[in-house]
Order: C-alpha cells, then sequence, then structure tokens
C-alpha cells in the first residue's frame, strides 16, 4: 500500500485534487444528464449525487466541474474566466481531461464564465462556426446563481423558449444574466446553422438552450 502511495501520479493526484471518483461510470451518468438538457432545452436537470461524490476541484462547483470532465479530453480547447479558476483549476482541469487552455477566448471550444462577467459582448467575442462547418461554434457554460422552471425573482430574467425539443413553450427563470444578454443571444438566431450553444449550470443542477432555441424575454 505505501508503495502506492508514495507513487508520483498517486502524489500528483492528491496535490491537484481528486476527479471522478468512478470516472467511467460517472462521465456516462453526467453524459446523459447534459443529452437530456440538451434534447429538451430549458428544461432543468440535476447531476445524481454519485457523479459528484468525492470530488476536490480547488476553487470550482462541483457540478460545473463534472461537465467539465465530461466535456473536455486531449482533442478540445478550453478557455475558462479567471474569477472561476485561477492557476490551480488549470492544473486540476489538465489533470484530470488533457484539455488546452487557451489565451484567446474566440479560439476556444469551449468556453467557462460566471453570470457576473458574461455579457452581450460575449456572444460576439465567441467563434459561431462557418456556413460550412456550424458545428465548430463553441459552446458557451455560465455558472448562474439560480434557475427555476417558473416564477421570477426582481433579480431574474424570465424566458420563454421555443424549438426542436419543445411541444409548445418552456419557461426557464435565470437570475445573473440580464435582459440585454439575452436579447444579444436572440439576435444570435438570424446566422442559424452557425450559432453558439449555451449550458446553464446552478450548484449541481444545469440547463441548456441549444442554438436551435428561439429565446424571448419576458417581461
Amino acid at each position: 500500500m505505501s508503495a502506492v502511495l508514495g507513487h508520483p501520479a498517486a502524489d500528483r493526484l492528491a496535490t491537484v485534487g481528486r476527479g471522478f471518483a468512478q470516472p467511467v461510470h460517472a462521465a456516462q451518468q453526467a453524459f446523459r444528464a447534459l443529452l437530456e438538457a440538451m434534447s429538451r432545452p430549458g428544461c432543468i436537470q440535476a447531476l445524481p449525487e454519485p457523479v459528484l461524490a468525492g470530488m476536490e476541484p480547488p476553487g470550482l462547483a462541483r457540478g460545473m466541474t463534472a461537465l467539465l470532465l465530461t466535456l473536455l479530453d486531449a482533442e478540445t480547447s478550453l478557455w475558462i474566466d479567471p474569477a472561476l479558476a485561477g492557476a490551480e483549476g488549470l492544473n486540476y482541469l489538465r489533470f484530470h481531461t488533457g484539455v488546452r487552455t487557451l489565451a484567446n477566448v474566440g479560439d476556444a471550444a469551449f468556453v467557462v464564465c460566471p453570470a457576473d462577467r458574461a455579457q452581450p459582448a460575449t456572444w460576439s467575442a465567441l467563434s459561431a462556426g462557418t456556413d460550412e462547418v456550424p458545428q465548430s461554434g463553441a459552446t458557451l457554460l455560465v455558472e448562474v446563481p439560480s434557475l427555476q422552471a417558473q416564477g421570477a425573482a426582481s433579480s431574474s430574467t424570465r424566458l420563454r423558449l421555443a424549438g426542436p425539443g419543445i411541444e409548445s413553450t418552456q419557461v426557464l427563470v435565470v437570475s445573473g444574466l440580464d435582459a440585454p444578454f439575452w436579447r444579444a443571444r436572440a439576435a444570435m438566431e438570424a446566422d442559424y446553422p452557425r450559432g453558439i450553444d449555451l449550458i446553464l449550470c446552478c450548484g449541481d443542477t444545469l440547463a441548456a438552450i441549444p442554438r436551435t432555441t428561439r429565446v424571448t424575454v419576458e417581461g
């Protein structure tokens, strides 16, 4: 046992912080939750507790980290706001996924930021892909203070979503992202199939708004 604990990889893991306790099983469960969120835009999904158990992400929320451990690998690129992940957080993600971290937000396939750092101009800063390769558009992941299916506090924005995966319309109430942010997102709908997929994360829950979804700000 002492030989295992003294192994360089084990020592490195203890320093960086633990990822999934059961990597294959946890990544599969997290991916299923994300797939459900993408196929049912605006519907809030919960990450199962076994996915999150044992994780030790330095400075990162467990739910957002679970999504990143599931989505990132050595073939992908990441830009993450320093407000969410400093040097320790970047080392953690590199160690567990092999992802390339970039300094230019416009070059990254996955972009992560907190709600208070997301602005209307964020949409134009990211890659929306091309008409020939629309799937190369970025995925934006935002950590928000709250996600609700109904109701609206004074600090929240009530959205009505429509499009593929939604029978009629779907209401989603999001705090931390104001109406101008959402109007900038709605303006991108004319560029489809180019666009940016959005994943909202709040604690251990998430909701997705793919580029195919039409967004209307209510109120």
